[in-house]
């Protein structure tokens, strides 16, 4: 129950409204510091969880098995949690120094302007070279008052040894601050029934995604009742439907995501009546678009990069239950397996 009233508060409040937290850099400025292979270690967090909650929410109940017309228009807020292991990571990966982060590796080791002639040749020679470094901290997640540490390993240059040094990427710290959970909103629109099939569309814009940038989502469906074609009722309502959502976040986050589901309800009651229910699904797929910022013997470089990442393809569970008073309905589930993600639906219809 307190995951429930977490996601009504975060999911009905807090994603009608833009993020009340002021940040003192944008989430592309952060990026801009890390190398590709350390962005995608940093930010899996919530991509993981935009590709659960686009996944999610879709489905509150088989359509009827006879034609009619029935439409019910819903709120969705989906909330997917974020448990202490996804607050800090490590990884070994390689990276393009800036000119003070090798002053700093350099004075460390004893060597500065004044104590050899060749400073600059030496300094040059480093930046111009990525270099295989050992990445320790918060993700976008973690902490926002702790930052990022690079551990440098020990090499020689031109005859001299460096030794092995650890600085603090003072531009990357936990982004979100130990977020709990990563609210979606939506609008839904669900139609049918025809030979038993409904169609759904889901629409939202406009809302700051606490600081990570402007949301726009889109997408559809299709779900069948195969007790269509059955002429002796079955215990339950046995369906297959297919899903799929456009998400984006601001310039930086775009995901995709689809789903082939197999479904199962039971609606008990008439007007008034509930309705359990569970499914199993999952895929998702993501894009990380960013300016990747360093420094080199030339001068400041900026590399624009593309990182195309294959969210949670592990088969998920999702149980939940819808409440159908009148022409009023509720919905709640919670989706078990990789992310865990729960939704709460609030709508009309016929």
């Amino acid at each position: 129950m307190n995951k429930i009233s977490k996601i009504i508060l975060i999911g009905l409040i807090l994603c009608s409204v833009s993020s009340t937290k002021i940040f003192s850099q944008s989430i592309a400025e952060t990026l801009s510091n890390l190398s590709s292979g350390a962005v995608l270690k940093y930010s899996e967090p919530v991509i993981d969880a935009f590709g659960s909650s686009m996944n999610s929410g879709w489905f509150t109940g088989l359509p009827s098995s006879s034609n009619g017309i029935h439409a019910k228009l819903r709120f969705v807020g989906v909330g997917s949690f974020f448990t202490d292991d996804l607050r800090r990571f490590s990884y070994v990966g390689n990276l393009r120094l800036t000119s003070p982060q090798v002053d700093e590796i350099l004075i460390s080791s004893g060597y500065d302007p004044g104590t050899i002639q060749n400073y600059e040749s030496l300094k040059s020679e480093i930046l111009s070279r990525d270099w295989e470094v050992k990445f320790d901290g918060p993700t976008i997640t973690g902490n926002v008052e702790e930052y990022l540490l690079v551990e440098f390993p020990e090499v020689e240059v031109q005859g001299y040894t460096i030794e092995s040094y650890t600085f603090e990427l003072t531009d990357v710290k936990g982004y979100l601050d130990n977020i709990d959970v990563m609210p979606s909103p939506a609008l839904q629109l669900d139609l049918g029934s025809v030979i038993g099939t409904a169609a759904s569309v889901r629409y939202f814009r406009g809302i700051n995604l606490r600081d990570l940038g402007i949301v726009n989502i889109w997408g559809g469906g299709i779900i069948h009742n195969l007790n269509y074609w059955f002429g002796d009722a079955l215990p339950l309502e046995v369906g297959l439907g297919y899903y799929f959502q456009s998400f984006k976040v601001g310039d930086i986050f775009e995901n995709t995501a689809s789903q082939y589901g197999f479904f199962l309800s039971k609606r008990i009651g008439g007007r008034i009546s509930i309705e359990p229910y569970a499914g199993l699904t999952e895929t998702s797929r993501s894009e990380i678009n960013y300016k990747y910022q360093f420094d080199s013997p030339a001068g400041r470089q900026e590399l624009l990069l593309n990182i195309d990442y294959n969210g949670d393809q592990t088969v998920n569970l999702a149980v939940g239950t819808s409440v159908n008073l009148s022409i009023f309905v509720l919905n709640f589930d919670y989706k078990f397996g990789g992310t865990r993600t729960g939704t709460v639906g609030v709508g009309f219809g016929f």
